[in-house]
C-alpha cells in the first residue's frame, strides 16, 4: 500500500504503520507529561479551571497539539504541488506514485484516528474520563474516516485524501480552541471562537467540501479513472465493472462524511439559536453524558463570596 497497482512490499507498509502508531502514542505521552498535564494542573491551582474539567482540558489541548502538527506537515508536503487543493488535478497521472513524506502523513493520521477510537472507548487505557451522548455518531465518523483513508491509500488516491484531512483540520482547530475558553469560563473568547467555528463549518464542510472534494470525485475521478476503463473494457488488470464498484464505494464514503457534516451542522444551528437567546454558549447539544442527569438546583440567594462559577459545557463536533 499503495500496492494495488504499483509495486511495493506490503510488509514494509505495515511496518510503516506500526512505527507511526507507536510514535504517535509516544508523542502523546511526551506532550501530556511534559506540557499538557503541568499546564492544566497550574490552571486548577490558580482557579482558572475547575477540577471536573481537568480531563476535558487535557483532551482538547492534545487535539490542538496534534492538529497543528498534522496541518503544518500537510502544508509542508503540499504547498508547492500543482495538485494541492486543486480539484481538477487530484486524479491526473493516475495511478499516482505517493512520495515518502505523503505516505508518512497518511500513516500519522491513520494512527490518530485509531487512537481516537481507543481513547473514546477506553480500549487500552483510560486516558480521558470524558463521555458523550453521541459516541455512536463519533464512532461512525471515525470508522468512515479510517475506511476512507485505507481505501484511498491502497488504491493510490492519496492526493485527494490528504486534502480531505486538511479541510477537516481547520474546523477541528477552531472547535478545540473554543472549548479551551469554555472550560476556562472566558465567555467572550469562547463565543468569538465558537462563532467563528460555526461560520467556517458551513463554508468549509458544507460548501467547500462539496465543491472541492465531492464534485471533483463525481466529475474528475470518473473522467480520469472510470471512463477510460469503461471505454477500454478494463484498466490496469481490472474490468470496467470492478472499477465502477470501487468508484461508487469511494464516493459513498465521502458522501457519508457529508451526511455527518450536515447532521452536526444542524446541531450547530441549534446551539447558535440558543446562544442568541442566552447571550453565550451555555450548553453543548453534544454534551457529556455524565452531565445530562445532574439535577438543576432551584435558584437561591447566595453571597458573592460563596458563589460558584457557572459550569459551561463545551461545544463538540467533528
Amino acid at each position: 500500500m499503495p500496492c494495488f497497482f504499483l509495486e511495493c512490499e506490503p510488509s514494509h507498509e505495515l511496518a510503516r504503520f506500526g512505527v507511526a502508531f507507536a510514535g504517535l502514542y509516544a508523542y502523546h505521552f511526551l506532550w501530556d507529561q511534559l506540557a499538557i498535564r503541568p499546564t492544566v494542573a497550574l490552571m486548577v491551582r490558580r482557579t482558572w479551571l475547575t477540577k471536573d474539567k481537568f480531563d476535558k482540558m487535557r483532551e482538547s489541548l492534545w487535539k490542538i497539539a496534534f492538529v497543528v502538527t498534522g496541518f503544518s506537515f500537510g502544508l509542508y508536503i503540499g504547498h508547492d504541488k500543482d495538485w494541492f487543493l486543486e480539484p481538477t488535478r487530484y486524479f491526473t497521472d493516475y495511478p499516482y506514485v505517493a512520495p515518502e513524506k505523503l505516505k508518512w502523513y497518511y500513516m500519522l493520521y491513520l494512527a490518530f484516528w485509531f487512537q481516537s477510537i481507543d481513547f473514546m472507548l477506553s480500549l487500552t487505557s483510560k486516558q480521558y474520563t470524558v463521555k458523550r451522548k453521541d459516541n455512536a455518531e463519533m464512532l461512525l465518523h471515525h470508522c468512515a474516516t479510517i475506511a476512507l483513508m485505507v481505501f484511498s491509500y491502497y488504491f493510490d488516491l492519496t492526493r485527494v485524501g490528504m486534502c480531505v484531512l486538511m479541510i477537516h483540520d481547520v474546523n477541528d482547530l477552531l472547535l478545540e480552541t473554543a472549548k479551551v475558553f469554555v472550560f476556562m469560563e472566558s465567555e467572550l473568547l469562547a463565543n468569538i471562537f465558537f462563532g467563528t467555528f460555526a461560520v467556517v463549518w458551513f463554508i468549509v464542510r458544507w460548501y467547500y467540501y462539496s465543491k472541492n472534494i465531492l464534485y471533483s470525485v463525481y466529475v474528475h475521478a470518473w473522467a480520469e479513472i472510470v471512463a477510460p476503463a469503461i471505454a477500454q473494457g478494463s484498466r490496469l488488470g481490472m474490468d470496467a465493472a470492478t472499477w465502477y464498484k470501487l468508484y461508487m464505494a469511494f464516493f459513498g464514503f465521502l458522501a457519508l462524511l457529508l451526511v455527518l457534516h450536515i447532521y452536526w451542522g444542524v446541531l450547530i444551528v441549534r446551539m447558535v439559536m440558543k446562544a442568541l437567546g442566552d447571550g453565550n454558549v451555555e450548553k453543548d447539544i453534544r454534551s457529556d453524558s455524565e452531565d445530562e442527569s445532574e439535577p438543576v438546583a432551584p435558584p437561591a440567594a447566595v453571597n458573592d463570596d460563596d458563589a460558584k462559577p457557572k459550569r459551561r459545557r463545551a461545544p463538540k463536533a467533528e
